[in-house]
């Protein structure tokens, strides 16, 4: 996808701009291996900020293990700041979707300046210190390609009408989310790549889901480093924990993503036994896409 010259004259912060968009955090330095930089927004889950639902489909088992609970997410500084945004959006909505388009410019604007090395798996500056163009990586003088970028605005809520509303605005930009919302299908977009979410009482939806093209994750009772079951429901699963680029994803696979944290240790309808990800008997595909096309 085109990025944003690195000589385009920054624009101004519009007025009452509030940051929306995270660069730097675990998720995103994983997909920077890959060649891409992620801008991702954290808003306070479900009703924690009392003013709006931001999660409808949520459970109190996937609340109960939400990633908003987990590493920097448990800091009351990080809650507060989460809880801030969502009263932002609540309250001043277009100046948040201002403040959102601004963070996307940002966003274009610094893989701009960037060039990756696909050998290495490492990014630098498209300019030397003397202001020349970077050709080949010094270390293995493997041909250095333009810095990818992409935005998950749900990163802690399921909110469809703002990432499909600025993925329209930004047809050139990789969105991403994942979504417990029903019929995801009917929201992806060339440019926008969602992933659905198992609960432990979505099975059918999540069946469905697969048969129209879209990937399911779900989240197993398993300890970080361990292996994933082979297969869920008779669908391949692939590594989610390996980076967060749902967009990368091959078509039709189950994204197996491990308990964070010690979530890990209490099975739940959420968190999946690894002994029961294979015990049900495989789905017949062919149905559900008879159904769903009626």
């Amino acid at each position: 996808m085109t990025q944003t010259s690195a000589k385009q004259k920054a624009p101004r912060k519009p007025a009452n701009y509030r940051k929306i968009l995270e660069l730097e955090n675990a998720k995103t330095t994983k997909g920077e291996a890959l060649g891409v930089i992620t801008g991702i927004s954290y808003l306070a889950p479900a009703k924690e900020s009392g003013v709006m639902n931001t999660c409808t489909f949520s459970t109190p088992e996937c609340e109960g293990v939400c990633i908003y609970h987990q590493g920097r997410g448990q800091m009351s500084n990080v809650v507060r700041a989460r809880i801030d945004k969502t009263l932002f959006l609540f309250h001043h909505r277009e100046d948040f979707l201002n403040s959102l388009r601004y963070d996307i410019g940002r966003l274009e604007r610094k893989a701009a300046k960037l060039v990756f090395c696909a050998t290495c798996g490492k990014m630098t500056k498209r300019k030397t210190a003397g202001g020349r163009e970077r050709r080949n990586c010094r270390t293995c003088r493997t041909p250095l390609v333009a810095v990818k970028i992409a935005v998950r605005i749900n990163g802690t809520s399921d909110l469809a009408w703002i990432p499909m509303q600025m993925s329209a605005e930004f047809p050139h930009i990789q969105f991403y989310d994942y979504t417990k919302l029903p019929k995801p299908h009917l929201r992806t977009r060339a440019n926008y790549a969602i992933t659905f979410s198992h609960t432990g009482y979505n099975v059918s939806d999540c069946l469905q889901a697969l048969a129209a093209g879209v990937n399911v994750a779900v989240a197993f009772a398993i300890k970080k480093g361990r292996p994933l079951p082979a297969t869920w429901n008779g669908y391949t699963v692939i590594d989610g924990d390996t980076h967060d680029l749902r967009f990368m994803d091959p078509a039709g696979v189950v994204v197996g993503l491990r308990g964070k944290g010690t979530s890990w240790k209490t099975p739940s309808a959420f968190m999946v036994a690894p002994c029961m990800a294979a015990a049900a008997a495989a789905p017949a595909p062919q149905l559900f896409q008879i159904a769903a096309a009626a």
